[in-house]
């Protein structure tokens, strides 16, 4: 390690309408490094990533693979370079079987198509990485982290020297993260060089040499790990200081607010993905929801929620039988969700941020002839923005000019500013930056200490150890391990183990 594989000069990236997402970064990537990238959400890690895989043009500047000049247009020409990258939503489809994605781009493949031989040739390309893909496989029967390792074997084939890998560990459990640690150690032992892209700084610093910091669109500086601590990385990503530490006292919870009995639903094909669920949600409690992504998390959101009627068995909220019960009529009964994806189901991205707060309850600043009161809808919207350190220039901003974790923050101020009874929480802090995850995470623990009952689905093992009172484990759509973490601590690893169907509790308690 130390010569140079890959050089940014001076790039800098202007959107339309005078955005700036890069602004003068230049770095070094070294040959047969694990370099890491980290930085807020709107700090310019993904378009400068984009700008070296040819998904982006730069306004100005340079890159340099070993002294080369390079000029990217298109993914394919970063890829016949050397440079391949892995995105945190796989690029598969989950109707074809591994070796079948695997050959989707190959240059030179005949027309017809010859199973074995792709499928041997796969094989090979799997026993020189030793990556265990199993070709032969559906991809929609591929484990979580099988997915990723066919993702990165696709890669590796093409013969790139420089692999990205964006939040790799997002949808991991921590026994999936450690094999992927011991094959990306592999990988740095045959010379390939990777950047890795993560939000979680323990896994940054147990993976990577050297880490680059990202702030505004300007490059921090660049550090070998061991040399700062998460403390000092987290102030240079934000700009100041931010707590690592989560202070959780105990709490009794109170009434039950939620009680969901026997749920099955299964999808079109017949395949079930909730299979005969029991949980009971009280106020003043956080009841976490763990499983690898895909194992019915967003079905029992979803159910829960009201969206999906399509169920057998009984949900009670506050007593009441609600499968007849609209949406509206839910979050008149003081239900408030945050869905995943905040883009498509969060938010309207070209509706201004007043418009995203208030729409569903736009009755409460109407006159009774129907003319909004748009000075009382100003004052609201202002102070909402200020409560929840939304970064804004005023509320008729269109919420698709802000940053990722700032979008969440709109989504959090609406859901979070009503009478909530009861939250339903689904990756509420997914793809966003250090600074916006603490901040969501106390406001959480408000609503608890308020009295609310909180539901919180999340793949980050480290928060749901941190926020929850009780937490469940699902796998294959059934309840598998119910554990009371606020009386008896569970570890990520024991969770592990049950979240890859390893172990099953026999009895449990809802």
């Amino acid at each position: 390690m130390g010569v140079e594989l890959l050089r940014v000069d001076s790039i800098t990236k202007v959107f339309d309408g005078g955005i700036i997402a890069n602004q003068d970064i230049s770095l070094t990537i070294l040959q047969g490094e694990i370099h890491g990238i980290v930085g807020e959400n709107g700090a310019g890690k993904s378009t400068l990533m984009k700008i070296l895989y040819g998904m982006e043009n730069p306004t100005s500047g340079a890159i340099y693979l070993e002294n080369e000049r390079l000029e990217l247009r298109t993914s394919r020409d970063a890829i016949e370079k050397g440079i391949g990258m892995v995105h945190q939503h796989f690029m598969l489809i989950e109707e074809l079987s591994g070796w079948e994605n695997f050959r989707l781009g190959l240059e030179g493949k005949p027309f017809l198509i010859h199973r074995q031989d792709d499928l041997n040739e796969l094989r090979e390309a799997d026993k020189k990485y030793q990556l265990n893909v199993d070709g032969s496989l559906l991809v929609r029967d591929m484990s979580v982290g099988m997915k990723q390792k066919l993702e990165i074997l696709k890669i590796l084939h093409r013969g790139v020297k420089l692999l990205i890998l964006d939040e790799p560990t997002a949808v991991l459990t921590p026994q999936e993260t450690d094999e992927l640690f011991a094959r990306l150690s592999d990988l740095k032992k045959q010379g390939v060089t990777i950047v890795f892209i993560s939000h979680k700084l323990n896994e940054i610093r147990q993976i990577c040499d050297r880490i680059t910091i990202l702030r505004d669109g300007r490059n921090m500086g660049t550090y070998p790990v061991g040399g700062l601590s998460n403390e000092k990385i987290s102030e240079l990503m934000v700009g100041r200081e931010v707590s690592q530490t989560i202070d959780k006292p105990f709490q009794e919870p109170g009434d039950v607010v939620i009680h969901a009995e026997n749920l099955k639903q299964a999808d079109v094909h017949g395949v079930e993905k909730l299979v005969n669920v029991d949980i009971t949600l009280r106020a003043g409690e956080i009841l976490g929801i763990a499983g690898v992504d895909g194992n019915g998390q967003n079905e029992l959101f979803n159910v829960l929620t009201g969206q999906a009627k399509d169920y057998v068995g009984q949900i009670f909220f506050e007593g009441d039988d609600v499968h007849h019960i609209s949406i509206n009529q839910l979050n008149k009964l003081g239900l408030s969700k945050v869905p995943a994806d905040r883009m498509k189901d969060g938010v309207c991205k070209e509706l201004t941020i007043w418009e995203n707060l208030f729409s569903p309850r736009i009755k409460n600043f109407t006159s009774k002839f129907g003319a909004l009161k748009q000075k009382k809808i100003d004052e609201e919207a202002r102070k909402l923005i200020n409560d929840f350190q939304i970064k804004a220039n005023a509320p008729s901003q269109r919420v698709q000019t802000l940053s990722g974790g700032n979008i969440q923050k709109v989504v959090v101020a609406r859901e979070f500013s009503t009478d909530v009874h009861a939250l339903i929480l689904n990756e509420p802090t997914r793809g966003i930056d250090v600074g916006a995850i603490s901040f969501i995470h106390q406001r959480i623990l408000e609503m608890r200490e308020k009295g609310s009952a909180i539901l919180l689905i999340s793949s980050d093992l480290g928060e749901l150890l941190s926020l929850s009172d009780r937490i469940i484990v699902m796998y294959k759509g059934e309840v598998v391990a119910r554990f009371n973490h606020q009386e008896s601590p569970v570890t990520e690893q024991e969770l592990g183990l049950y979240m890859l169907g390893l172990k099953k509790m026999e009895s449990m308690e809802s």
